[in-house]
């Protein structure tokens, strides 16, 4: 019968270069548990970087100069990652964990999985259980994190776990921003949206988060993607995007989809990209909204130049050259103009 043991050397090859004191611990173990392959390893060792040298690759120092967190070798395509056993022990390590589901490990030498704070069970109960309230101290970016698997893998977070990040939730300001940013980047991500906002209220980090408390039963639907999402929930999205320091693209479609919550023509969607209008439709009934939205053709191009638009309206170059080349775009779209002549006769008339 395979071990985890066995399958962590299958999928993670050159694990068996690996000293006796080397452990798999945390995602590979619980993904494998769960059923999932796990895309990367995780092994804590005494020394990380002879464990990483070990398996003859190329090391990669991962972290600052005065804070190294780990050692990492890419092969092909697995990734490994190394970092020392906390005060030199597996128990003591895999206490400072923040979830039971993650605080397991395969002893690579005997393949016994060690399991001292049940997660195990808590991940066949499908439950985000903290290890240690005072593990949320040590990082408090670990509260958002339990929302992020929560919603993730479709777990329930346990009460004591819920009420210990309630009491730390005004903590997660001091977080590095671009931490926060990526957690809830990958929450808002999970098309789990009501959920996703019943447990930022749950845990009261919606109030730290987003400045006001959020209400999930105020929105009809779940599948709606990130940019959607914010666009529903930040009223001040430039505000937020600054606050957070989301990127320049991520803010602008939050705006444009507020935008085109009210007014959406077809032509409004054609400069909003089809990524973005491709999104408003779940915004949509996530509000409650059902209606049928026409989406235009995003290949389309204006059937005249900018050059022929300025020799038949008689026109300089300027300002309304560009009017009415968008007026001439808004025309094709709609289906009004389908041809060279057609565009003609319209420039024609509009100049």
């Amino acid at each position: 019968m395979e071990t985890l043991r066995d399958d962590l050397l299958r999928l993670f090859p050159r694990l068996r270069t690996l000293p006796a004191d080397a452990y798999v611990v945390g995602g590979a173990v619980r993904d494998l548990i769960f059923g999932a392959a796990p895309a990367d390893v995780d092994v804590a060792c005494l020394d990380p970087l002879a464990c990483a040298r070990a398996l003859g690759r190329n090391v990669i120092r991962l972290g600052r100069e005065d804070h190294l967190s780990a050692w990492r070798v890419v092969d092909g395509p697995h990734v490994y990652d190394f970092a020392a056993l906390l005060d030199g022990s597996i128990d003591a390590d895999l206490a400072r964990r923040d979830f039971t589901v993650n605080a397991m490990a395969v002893d690579l030498r005997s393949g016994a999985l060690l399991d001292p704070h049940g997660g195990r069970g808590d991940l066949e109960a499908r439950i985000v259980r903290m290890v240690d309230a005072g593990n949320f101290d040590d990082d408090p970016l670990r509260m958002v994190k339990a929302v992020r698997m929560a919603v993730r893998f479709g777990f329930s977070i346990d009460g004591a776990t819920l009420a210990a990040i309630r009491e730390r939730a005004p903590r997660i300001t001091d977080v590095a921003v671009e931490r926060v940013a990526y957690e809830l980047t990958v929450i808002f991500s999970a098309k789990s949206f009501r959920r996703a906002i019943a447990l930022l209220h749950e845990t009261a980090l919606d109030v730290p988060l987003f400045g006001r408390a959020l209400d999930g039963h105020a929105f009809a639907a779940d599948d709606v993607p990130l940019a959607a999402a914010l666009a529903l929930l930040v009223p001040d999205a430039e505000a937020f995007a600054k606050r957070w320091r989301l990127s320049g693209t991520l803010l602008r479609d939050v705006l444009t989809l507020q935008h085109l919550r009210d007014a959406h023509s077809l032509i409004d969607l054609y400069d909003a990209s089809e990524n973005v209008a491709r999104q408003l439709t779940p915004m949509l009934q996530a509000l409650g909204r059902v209606e049928r939205i026409d989406l235009p053709d995003f290949e389309a191009r204006p059937l005249l130049t900018g050059d022929e638009i300025v020799s038949l309206a008689a026109i300089a170059a300027g300002p309304r050259v560009g009017q009415l080349k968008r007026a001439l775009l808004d025309e094709q779209l709609s289906g009004r103009v389908t041809t060279r002549e057609d565009a003609v006769a319209f420039i024609t008339a509009s100049a």
